[in-house]
């Protein structure tokens, strides 16, 4: 006889067909390579059309015109903008160790030997003013003031009143140079004037060391070394020395303006102004 467990719970049968249907999970949805390929190749096309239209501004001089670059080509300014501003410091540092300046055979005469030539731990320094230059220690006394007032006859003192001692120094290359080149090109003249300036020395020796040291700088804005050489030679002619920074050995011809040939020496003005500060003398310099 065969006996039933009526208290058994009975098991259900399960359906293999709807537990292998539970078992598969939902596949993710496919990523979409196209609007990714899209954007690469949009971010591709506004480098190269962005860096032809910078070259070409570069090139002839003219300035970039942003907004017309983007009618003309379709980009959104919020694209171009900081494209342009990441495409602009790499050109800068490409070409700031692409340019170096090399005199001429004829002019290998005129450069500087025996001084002390900045190390590069202080190239940063030299587009700083005087006030807060790290390469210069200036003495805020009465002895500068009177002796650049002696040495022009007094036709300096209302600049000085009116600017302070630093203020007429400086405006005198504000007022001749580009801003982004007319600090640079003081110091570089004040240094090479402090550790030259008590021989006499022709002006294009000053103009072709300067053209050494900041070969990039000078060259944005001056095409040629000639042209340089002549502005700043002009320039020491009828401001540096009439302003008692310098003193002229004889009356230069025009000729000899013209080509830096004229020779000049420190004064005891610039002497009693400022030297080279006790920060730029810990760095060791080359000789």
């Amino acid at each position: 006889m065969t006996y039933t467990d009526t208290n058994k719970p009975e098991v259900p049968m399960q359906n293999e067909k709807s537990n292998t249907q539970a078992e598969k999970k939902p596949k993710p949805p496919k990523k979409q390579k196209g609007a990714r390929r899209n954007k690469n190749y949009l971010q591709f096309a506004l480098t190269v059309q962005l860096g032809m239209a910078l070259a070409v501004a570069r090139a002839t001089k003219v300035p970039f015109d942003t907004k017309a670059f983007c009618e003309s080509t379709g980009f959104l300014m919020e694209d171009v903008e900081p494209a342009m501003e990441k495409m602009l410091v790499e050109m800068e540092r490409i070409e700031r160790e692409r340019q170096s300046y090399e005199p001429s055979l004829e002019d290998k005469k005129f450069e500087l030997t025996g001084w002390h030539l900045p190390p590069k731990e202080l190239m940063p320094y030299f587009g700083s003013d005087l006030e807060n230059s790290s390469l210069f220690e200036v003495f805020h006394t009465m002895k500068p003031v009177e002796q650049f007032s002696k040495i022009t006859n007094g036709s300096s003192d209302d600049e000085i009143r009116e600017h302070g001692i630093l203020g007429f120094v400086e405006n005198l290359f504000h007022d001749e140079f580009d801003e982004d080149v007319d600090l640079i090109l003081m110091n570089a003249f004040f240094w090479l004037l402090y550790y030259n300036g008590d021989r006499w020395l022709p002006v294009r020796s000053y103009a072709i060391e300067m053209l050494k040291l900041f070969p990039y700088e000078i060259q944005k804005n001056f095409y040629q070394d000639t042209i340089f050489i002549k502005e700043f030679s002009t320039f020491t002619r009828k401001r540096l020395a009439t302003r008692g920074i310098c003193s002229v050995k004889a009356r230069p011809t025009s000729e000899e303006v013209e080509n830096g040939l004229f020779v000049i020496k420190a004064t005891d003005a610039f002497y009693s102004l400022l030297k080279p500060s006790e920060k730029a003398l810990l760095v060791p310099l080359e000789k």
